[in-house]
């Protein structure tokens, strides 16, 4: 579990956190079905939309930087998943994929997030 060793200190988005790499976890431990991976993109792509909503909502403005950087991932994962309902893209890689992706997100942009909240 990643997120543990990578908190942002905001609750809404640690929380957001948690929840997506426990989605994965699932995935990899074969105890949802498999197709369940588009749930699990989605529900990233959704996420990064929350997380600039609860920077708003604590009244500082979000990183432009860091918009663009949810506007690409979000941009790649959904190729990833249109890739994947082809059948041009094994479901775990893409699951890797998008894991290694967030954690390098969460480590270069978010944390920042927490940083500055004081």
């Amino acid at each position: 579990m990643w997120y543990s060793a990578t908190k942002v200190g905001i609750t809404e988005i640690d929380m957001d956190h948690s929840n997506i790499d426990t989605m994965l976890q699932l995935y990899f431990s074969d105890r949802i079905p498999k197709t369940y991976l588009e749930q699990i993109i989605r529900s990233l792509i959704r996420h990064f939309d929350h997380e600039e909503e609860v920077i708003a909502g604590l009244g500082r403005e979000f990183p432009a930087d860091h918009k663009l950087e949810h506007a690409r991932l979000s941009q790649l994962f959904e190729e990833m998943l249109a890739a994947w309902k082809a059948n041009e893209l094994n479901g775990n890689d893409a699951a890797e994929e998008v894991r290694s992706l967030l954690l390098l997100h969460v480590v270069e942009f978010d944390v920042q997030l927490g940083q500055s909240s004081g």
